[in-house]
């Protein structure tokens, strides 16, 4: 027996940190080095064929990471199922702003499934470590910490299919 789902999801974080580059890959497999800044939101949709035979429609809200536009983002937060915060590996200070989007995400959506997404896994220097931001997913309840390239195409279905199993179940959980 298979299913169809729609979920909304927000996908946030600092500027620069690559959140438009990883929709891009997961809709349409490309990836676009260069991206103009988000001005608000963008929103994309993915249609995906789970392994159970269920199929998901993610709606995807690419919110802008500048400050100037926060006031806009508790709105688009309403109705969202999960959401995926960014950050850029090479960065500390997008990791610090974690907690600034828990609270946005949280205060609008309520306690809604979320997954830290280490973005620009290919660049050298890291200045987050694995163990670190493991940690503060574990401490924040978020469902987990994935380090993903959208350059490499590394971790990106994955982490949305993860997703998608999850809003299944926690969707059936309240049925």
């Amino acid at each position: 027996m298979s299913s169809n789902w729609i979920f909304k999801c927000i996908v946030a974080g600092a500027g620069g940190v690559g959140k438009t580059a990883l929709i891009e890959r997961y809709v349409s497999g490309k990836f676009i080095e260069d991206h103009k800044m988000t001005i608000g939101a963008q929103f994309s949709v993915k249609d995906v064929g789970l392994d159970s035979g269920e199929h998901v429609r993610l709606q995807l809200w690419d919110f802008a990471g500048e400050e100037r536009f926060r006031f806009l983002l508790g709105d688009y937060c309403r109705g969202a199922s999960g959401a995926f915060i960014c950050y850029d590996l090479t960065d500390y200070a997008t990791f610090e702003q974690i907690p600034e989007w828990l609270r946005i995400i949280r205060q609008n959506a309520g306690m809604v499934p979320i997954i830290l997404v280490g973005n620009k896994y290919d660049l050298p220097n890291h200045e987050v470590d694995v163990e670190t931001a493991e940690q503060y997913a574990e401490d924040a309840r978020c469902l987990m910490n994935v380090m993903c390239s959208s350059k490499l195409d590394l971790n990106v279905n994955p982490m949305f299919v993860a997703m998608s199993k999850w809003l299944i179940y926690y969707a059936e959980q309240m049925d």
